[in-house]
């Protein structure tokens, strides 16, 4: 089966996680650093849930047919596959997006293996068949690409407004874009930091600006 891939905007929206533990933690952890409006229903809540970034609902007992309502997606991560079922059951009675935790066969969408440096996001899916095989792709990414990436991304989206800005002739800005992309701006941050980075971009957009 083939596989759409999106990016949710869930910033501002209602989302709904059953379940307390471990598993619900990290799935919260995600939502609310999405800027998203989480409730957490459950009758207990691991360690953890009490270090959360930001604020969320939590109501403090087991899910009932109608938690789900205004909810934009729904998250079902209990070890209860009786409640994961009600969940799945009101989800799709709603037509609401709806991932199970570990059950592929009860979503009808996933969420992959990220790795995160600022407005860069990449994702590795396995379409849960293996999500094993995903984390340990993720691992050798996180290794490929640095922290330092948040910075060259933030820097070379500056550069991009400059250059829509600045060129007009719509094949010399294509081109200096394309230059742009190529350099090579985490090298030059952990050479020099910000100021060699902003050189090299500034010795590229000027090729195009004379």
């Amino acid at each position: 089966m083939a596989f759409f891939p999106v990016n949710l905007k869930v910033d501002g929206r209602q989302c709904t996680v059953i379940g307390g533990g471990q598993v619900a933690l990290r799935k919260v952890t995600n939502l609310l650093a999405c800027g998203a409006s989480v409730k957490v229903i459950s009758p207990a809540l691991a360690a953890g849930f009490e270090k959360l970034p930001g604020r969320y609902e939590y109501l403090a007992r087991s899910y009932r047919w109608g938690d789900l309502e205004g909810s934009f997606l729904a998250i079902a991560a209990t070890d209860d596959d009786t409640v994961n079922r009600a969940v799945e059951e009101e989800a799709h009675a709603r037509r609401m997006l709806l991932n199970v935790a570990d059950k592929p066969e009860q979503c009808n969408f996933y969420i992959p293996s990220r790795i995160r440096r600022g407005d860069l996001l990449i994702t590795v899916s396995t379409g849960g068949a293996l999500p094993a095989l995903a984390k340990r792709l993720r691992l050798q990414l996180e290794a490929e690409f640095p922290p330092a990436w948040a910075r060259a991304v933030e820097l070379l989206g500056k550069a991009r407004q400059r250059v829509l800005a600045g060129i007009e002739d719509q094949e010399r800005r294509k081109q200096c874009l394309t230059d742009l992309a190529a350099i090579d701006i985490v090298a030059a941050l952990d050479a020099g930091g910000d100021l060699a980075a902003q050189t090299e971009i500034d010795k590229c957009i000027s090729r195009y600006l004379a």
